[in-house]
């Protein structure tokens, strides 16, 4: 998972969230005062994929949680289209889906609303751009954004990135 430790975020609609990862167990944790926490855990028995933060995409090997309560965690297979790096969440009935708009940056949106944008440079720093009012967010959408953000990373390669660029840049299964 390559990131392992505690820090925290300013969020400038939830204030300071606490996150938590621990490659050996696979785990990544946020947690706030003002928001749900979120726990996203990878079993042990799962073959580990090194492009990926958490360790794999296989769904069966992933589980959610938001505030306590089971959330079903559905990661695309990341392979060559941005659209197959998304990451879909059920949780009681509302859908979140987390999808790479560009090289850097992921759109959150509920049930198909886009609530804010998240980018996550590679030494932890993140850009978050709210774009849902104030009143219109929900404060588990900020934590879902930034476990999702931890678990998977920003951004993907679009396809004609990846062909001018060669083969080098698509992770091996």
């Amino acid at each position: 998972m390559g990131l392992t430790g505690s820090r925290t975020v300013d969020d400038a609609y939830y204030g300071e969230l606490a996150i938590r990862t621990d490659a050996a167990r696979g785990v990544v944790e946020v947690s706030g005062e003002r928001v749900p926490a979120v726990v996203i855990q990878r079993a042990a028995d799962a073959e580990l994929t090194a492009f990926v933060p958490i360790g794999t995409r296989k769904a069966e090997h992933l589980t959610m949680s938001v505030g306590g309560v089971e959330a079903e965690l559905r990661p695309g297979r990341g392979k060559l289209t941005r659209g197959s790096y998304r990451v879909d969440v059920t949780l009681t009935g509302t859908h979140y889906r987390f999808m790479p708009d560009d090289d850097h940056d992921t759109q959150l949106t509920r049930d198909g609303a886009t609530i804010a944008s998240f980018s996550m440079a590679g030494d932890g720093t993140f850009t978050v751009y709210w774009q849902a009012e104030p009143d219109d967010a929900q404060p588990a959408d900020a934590a879902i954004g930034y476990a999702l953000s931890v678990a998977f990373r920003t951004g993907a390669l679009g396809i004609f990135s990846v062909l001018l660029n060669g083969s080098e840049n698509v992770p091996r299964p």
